[in-house]
């Protein structure tokens, strides 16, 4: 690719990734907080915030076979048409069914950008500065989960109006995709094996994709419900989420230059660790003003710089149709880890509903951390 080229995939593949993250940034709260202000059980309310992760799960193993045959900008167009028809769909049809099967292509759809968005932008990235373009996306995707939720404190969350906003932001996100459809990088080529291969090959990226996602989904799904249970407004809650989207922002941009200049798995150790003592903190510090925005802001950064890291490694040890698949497995594993986020945080707040959910976050993240950290110190030995 020409620089011209190269920029210009850059900025298409970082404009559908931020569709995405609002997809799921606005989607998730927006839905949550009208089934509990209809009375609908916090089970419910989790396992519908999870058909939406399943479709991902479906569509990942098909989609490196038509990333090679049509290109990623034009499987990314398509997605961002199916996620519009849902949007504008979910205020006409509001029985907890059709949001079901709704959620359930909004997730499709989702799955399709998140795929086709990892494997495109690690396939522009040079090595040398992959760490960096890998953040300049990772930017992109916490900027959309922040939008979303700021979405909602200006709309509300009655009526049409946060529905026909997101629908306005999807649309113009499009453009940038239409210039670069002939352009966007070939991912042909022979794969090496199945999925099983793949993982086998990068368990410790793979599971850092499932761990960011299920903590994910479970804040999103249920940080603001759990807010208002200690005494916050629903406005103020949802300015918490876009904090944490806005701590990702500012993160991953000083996370991507460390993930070129150190031991990656390191990063990521460290990372983790920063999201478990986050995490251990909200309870003491959900209502104080000031000290709740710092916490989050930690929280953001750190949990979206698990999924750079993450991303950076599968970039670094993949290529052609290798890369393309093993991103599928990616998105699976983030699918999995969506679905279990929402699932998991409902059982959490039936069964713990005092500080369930931030403690949840912290057990996830100290139980996974010893993995990476065995990893650095068996390679120092080798």
């Amino acid at each position: 690719m020409t620089p011209l080229q190269r920029r210009q995939n850059l900025v298409a593949v970082i404009a559908a990734m931020a569709v995405t993250a609002l997809i799921y940034g606005l989607s998730l709260p927006l839905l949550s907080l009208v089934m509990n202000a209809r009375g609908i059980d916090s089970v419910w309310i989790g396992l519908s915030a999870a058909v939406q992760s399943v479709g991902i799960i479906l569509v990942a193993p098909y989609l490196p076979k038509h990333m090679s045959r049509l290109g990623p900008a034009i499987l990314m167009l398509g997605a961002i048409l199916v996620s519009l028809v849902a949007f504008l769909l979910l205020p006409l049809f509001t029985s907890v069914a059709s949001w079901f099967v709704l959620r359930f292509a909004i997730g499709v759809a989702g799955g399709v950008l998140w795929v086709c968005g990892d494997a495109w932008v690690n396939a522009v990235a040079s090595e040398r500065v992959r760490g960096r373009v890998v953040a300049i996306y990772g930017v992109a995707v916490a900027g959309g989960f922040s939008i979303g939720p700021l979405v909602l404190t200006i709309t509300g969350t009655e009526g049409v109006a946060p529905f026909l906003a997101s629908s306005a932001i999807m649309l113009l996100s499009a453009l940038p995709l239409l210039p670069v459809v002939r352009i966007s990088p070939s991912l042909q080529g022979e794969q090496a094996g199945g999925l099983l291969h793949y993982f086998s090959l990068a368990r410790l990226p793979m599971l850092m994709g499932m761990v960011y996602a299920l903590s994910e989904g479970i804040l999103l799904t249920f940080l603001a419900l759990y807010g208002m249970e200690e005494g916050l407004s629903e406005t103020r809650t949802l300015y918490l989420i876009a904090i944490m989207g806005i701590g990702g922002m500012i993160g991953q941009l000083p996370i991507g230059w460390l993930a070129d200049h150190m031991n990656r798995m390191l990063l990521a150790s460290l990372a983790i660790l920063a999201v478990a003592v986050a995490a251990i903190a909200i309870p003491v510090t959900i209502t104080l003003p000031n000290w709740n925005l710092v916490v989050l802001v930690v929280l953001g950064a750190a949990m979206t710089g698990v999924y750079t890291i993450g991303m950076v490694m599968i970039g670094e040890q993949f290529k052609a149709a290798d890369l393309a698949a093993a991103s599928a497995l990616y998105g699976l594993m983030f699918g999995a880890g969506s679905i279990l986020g929402p699932v998991v945080g409902g059982v959490v707040v039936h069964t713990l509903p005092a500080h369930g959910v931030p403690l949840s976050i912290a057990v996830m993240y100290a139980l996974f951390l010893p993995f990476p950290l065995i990893a650095v110190f068996r390679n120092r030995r080798r």
